[in-house]
C-alpha cells in the first residue's frame, strides 16, 4: 500500500494526515467507470508537501437504505517527487483491472524516442475524465541500491553491436534469443545474456534495464543535491543513460561527484502535470 515510501525508506504516517486534512476530489477518469458499482465512490486525498506530493486513495460506498451503512476501504497512499525528470507521453494503458488489486501502474510511449516506460501515476486523481493526445510526466526512480561505478575501460564491441537483442533477450523474448544465436552463435549469446543479467555496467558505458516498473540504471552523473523529507535525508541525483535524463531519489548516502558513473536500482514513480 505505501511501497512509495518503502522504496525511500520512510514511514508513511503522514497518510493519515493526507486523509484527514489533505484536498478531497472524486475520481471521474474513465479507466474505473466499469470497476465501480452503484453507489460507490473512488475518492483522492492530496496533500502538498513541496518538492513532494502524497496522494491517499479511498474507496467510499454509501448507505443505499437507512439501513444499510457506509463503508471505507484504504486503497493505497503515494508519495510523488516533483523536480523528477520531465517526459512528454502517448498511448498511456493502465495496468489497474479490478480494486480489489489497486495499482497506478501505467505504460506510456515517450514521443520523441517510442521507448515504452512503466511507472506507478501517483497522481491519477488529478487527470480528467479524458486524456488529451500527450501527457507531460515527472518521473523518478526512487532506489534504495545505489552504486558509485568506475569508469568502463574494457569496450565489448558485440555486446554494444547487440544491445538492444539482448536487453529483449534478458526478459525473455525467445525471437531476439534465435536472432542473437544466428548471428554471434549459441555459446556467445548465453555468455552475453548472463553477463547483462549480473553486471551490465562492466559491458555498456550506461544501461537502461526493465522489467515492469522495476529499472536498473547505469548512467553518468550530471548533478547532485541533498533534501529532507519528514526529517528523512534524501539525494536526488540526475543521470544521463542512453541518450536520456532520469531522477534517482534515494535514501542512501553516496560520494559522488559529476561525471562519474553510477548504478541504481529501483521502481519508477511519476507525477502527470495537469
Amino acid at each position: 500500500m505505501e511501497e512509495s515510501f518503502r522504496e525511500l525508506d520512510l514511514e508513511g504516517r503522514i497518510c493519515q494526515e493526507v486523509k484527514e486534512r489533505g484536498e478531497e476530489s472524486e475520481i471521474k477518469h474513465f479507466v474505473f467507470e466499469d470497476l465501480l458499482d452503484t453507489n460507490e465512490k473512488l475518492l483522492c486525498y492530496s496533500l502538498d508537501l513541496s518538492p513532494f506530493s502524497v496522494y491517499f486513495y479511498l474507496l467510499k460506498k454509501e448507505k443505499s437504505s437507512l439501513f444499510s451503512k457506509e463503508r471505507e476501504k484504504e486503497l493505497g497512499c503515494y508519495l510523488g517527487y516533483r523536480d523528477g525528470s520531465l517526459y512528454t507521453f502517448e498511448d498511456l494503458n493502465f495496468k489497474i483491472h479490478s480494486l480489489e488489486e489497486f495499482t497506478l501502474l501505467t505504460e506510456a510511449v515517450e514521443i520523441t524516442t517510442g521507448v515504452s516506460f512503466f511507472f506507478e501515476l501517483c497522481n491519477l486523481c488529478k487527470l480528467p475524465e479524458k486524456l488529451p493526445g500527450e501527457l507531460e510526466v515527472v518521473l523518478t526512480l526512487y532506489s534504495q541500491q545505489v552504486s558509485l561505478l568506475p569508469p568502463l575501460v574494457k569496450f565489448d564491441q558485440v555486446a554494444d553491436e547487440n544491445k538492444e537483442l539482448l536487453k529483449l533477450a534478458v526478459k525473455g523474448n525467445e525471437k531476439a534469443v534465435e536472432k542473437l544465436e544466428r548471428e554471434i552463435g549459441e555459446e556467445e549469446t548465453k555468455r552475453l545474456i548472463k553477463e547483462v543479467r549480473k553486471q551490465p555496467e562492466e559491458l555498456f558505458d550506461t544501461c537502461i534495464l526493465s522489467n515492469g516498473n522495476a529499472y536498473s540504471i547505469v548512467g553518468i552523473v550530471t548533478s547532485v543535491k541533498k533534501l529532507s523529507f519528514q526529517g528523512k535525508e534524501l539525494t536526488s541525483i540526475e543521470l544521463f543513460s542512453e541518450e536520456l535524463e532520469f531522477t534517482v531519489l534515494s535514501p542512501v548516502e553516496v560520494k559522488i561527484s559529476e561525471g562519474e558513473r553510477l548504478k541504481a536500482h529501483g521502481k519508477m514513480f511519476g507525477i502527470a502535470l495537469t
